[in-house]
């Protein structure tokens, strides 16, 4: 477990790395691939594969002082490829160690079916269920799919951002959302506006929102999963359309089904 300069975390955790996605963007597959770190004893190309690391499982319970923990941050624990003896296992040290906040981050959110949803029991108070998305298919599908799930706090993270998005989010399925802006060679900034919409609807919906430091937003907005976003921090009055609504939009992506 390490220390991390991810602004939304504290620590990460990597009993589980790789990935089989395939974005063009990764952050994560260019480390790997770089050979850096332990990353260097495997063979070029096949540096990003899934694997599984049993003797990472207990380092979480190394420390004692409550911590907010990004799991997977090197892969993506709930991809098809992933064993669910592995997710199991992960969730077995969550479940022991409930003085921390384990946060998961998913492309694949349909595989939460199978670990979180409402009519589930025993689903641990210390996980924020996260769905990364890049587009606004992907942003729509995904964040109605958290919609079902029944942990504590559920978010979408817009990062990159590479289109608007807002007209598709199922903003009723969310407590959080972070955006952020594509990093490495040939990245493109998102439009002004794209994020200025996002800003918006978080604020009509009540939902707190993470701009990173990448977007170099002139407007610092930094607000956890827990802080309510309370729109007189831009001089304007908005309704709470979360508060009239008194719902949570539900969505079944197809794929989704498979899971049920």
């Amino acid at each position: 477990m390490n220390w991390t300069t991810i602004e939304w975390t504290d620590f990460t955790w990597n009993p589980v790395v790789g990935c089989k996605h395939g974005c063009p963007y990764c952050y994560a597959k260019r480390f790997a691939e770089r050979g850096l770190g332990e990353y260097g004893k495997y063979k070029k190309g096949k540096r990003f594969q899934p694997r599984f690391f049993p003797g990472r499982l207990d380092e979480p319970k190394q420390r004692k002082r409550p911590a907010k923990i990004f799991v997977s941050s090197m892969g993506d624990l709930f991809g098809d490829w992933v064993p669910d003896e592995w997710i199991e296992a992960v969730l077995d040290i969550v479940r022991g160690c409930p003085q921390h906040t384990f946060q998961f981050l998913t492309k694949n959110p349909d595989r939460y079916y199978n670990w979180f949803t409402f009519d589930m029991k025993n689903i641990p108070d210390n996980i924020w269920i996260g769905a990364g998305a890049d587009n606004a298919t992907d942003a729509h599908t995904r964040s109605g799919t958290l919609g079902f799930m029944g942990a504590k706090v559920k978010f979408l993270s817009l990062e990159p951002l590479l289109e608007n998005v807002v007209e598709y989010v199922e903003w009723e399925s969310l407590d959080w959302v972070i955006v952020g802006a594509q990093t490495g060679p040939g990245a493109k900034k998102p439009k002004k506006e794209w994020v200025e919409n996002i800003i918006s609807y978080c604020r009509a919906y009540d939902i707190p929102v993470f701009l990173k430091d990448n977007l170099e937003w002139p407007e610092k907005i930094k607000r956890g999963a827990n802080e309510q976003c309370t729109a007189q921090t831009a001089g304007k009055k908005y309704i709470s359309l979360k508060n009239i609504l008194g719902l949570r939009m539900a969505y079944v992506s197809p794929a989704a089904m498979k899971y049920q």
